[in-house]
């Protein structure tokens, strides 16, 4: 990666992480019933790093960036580990939705992508971090349909901002 490219990744993290911890943090949604549910777009952060990113280094940045969502949220490492794991199953996520050929210096944004694929791998993205992350923070199979519902709910809320975001992220690749 070059410096230009250091950048670009450095200034979409920040307003990612502006975004999640000034705006989609203090936002509270209507319940459903007594299930509260949030917006989590900071995933989109690992979703939009370079196709032939290596997978330690994929997995230490979302470490990293994990770390300080959890800072933020004071949340022990729920983030972190959350992070770590779609991090990890990323490059499989982008085998399912992708063509083949992609230039692996690009990153997978919006414009690149084009709506349908970019919605897909986002959908699978959050399919498989919401459900974890909710695991980790009820940490119990007895709150199985909390954990369910909330997943669902953050899903359709997630996508939703995550779109817009990325949609606003294109002018940075």
């Amino acid at each position: 990666m070059n410096s230009s490219s250091t950048l670009r990744i450095s200034l979409k993290f920040i307003i990612i992480w502006i975004l999640q911890i000034v705006v989609l943090k203090q936002i509270q949604f209507l319940p459903l019933g007594p299930y509260y549910y949030e917006a989590f777009v900071y995933p989109l952060f690992i979703l939009l790093l370079p196709f032939g990113m290596h997978i330690n280094m994929l997995m230490l940045v979302a470490f990293f960036s994990g770390l300080l969502i959890d800072a933020s949220y004071n949340t022990l490492g729920v983030h972190t580990m959350s992070a770590v794991v779609l991090a990890y199953w990323r490059p499989s996520i982008l085998e399912l939705v992708l063509p083949r050929g992609m230039d692996e210096t690009l990153t997978p944004s919006l414009a690149r992508l084009k709506f349908w694929p970019f919605l897909r791998y986002v959908a699978y993205s959050l399919l498989l971090y919401l459900p974890f992350y909710y695991s980790m923070a009820f940490f119990s199979h007895v709150f199985l349909l909390s954990i369910v519902v909330k997943s669902l709910l953050s899903f359709i809320v997630s996508v939703f901002f995550t779109l817009i975001l990325a949609g606003i992220l294109n002018g940075l690749d």
